[in-house]
């Protein structure tokens, strides 16, 4: 019998074929980040994969999250995994992480990645909530 490869393609048939909570189910074990309508897992060649899903749980997109190059240097990776894990271990917010990309200087260039990884829906929504803001805090 032959084990079947779980790539990319593998997991966005199996979520593409039924509801988020019954991906969810027959996947925890590999599942890392579980999300209101999203689910990021590592695949068995290594890639990781952001699976999205609409309002009633059904499939929407997926996204492939490609790895830096700087991250295949071997004491790089175990530096970054390390600065991961003590983030996960304080459990850091969304202010202090904030805070820490001000610090390094990243804000401009995350902003922009994270808008363009982003599904139009999101930023729309995103940018709604932005106009709202200003409205409550008086500016036009």
């Amino acid at each position: 019998m032959t084990k079947l490869f779980r790539d990319v393609d593998y997991f966005i048939t199996q979520a593409s074929n039924g509801e988020q909570r019954e991906f969810e189910l027959d996947f925890a074990d590999v599942i890392e980040v579980f999300d209101t309508n999203s689910v990021t897992l590592t695949t068995e060649d290594g890639k990781s994969l952001q699976i999205t899903y609409d309002e009633r749980g059904y499939f929407k997109s997926y996204h492939v999250i490609y790895e830096t190059a700087l991250i295949d240097h071997p004491t790089v990776r175990w530096e970054v995994q390390n600065i991961i894990d003590k983030l996960k271990f304080i459990q850091v917010d969304g202010e202090t992480m904030q805070y820490i990309l001000e610090k390094v200087g990243m804000t401009d260039q995350v902003l922009r990645q994270l808008v363009f990884i982003s599904s139009r829906e999101q930023v729309e929504d995103l940018y709604d909530e932005f106009i709202e803001y200003d409205k409550i805090r008086g500016i036009k």
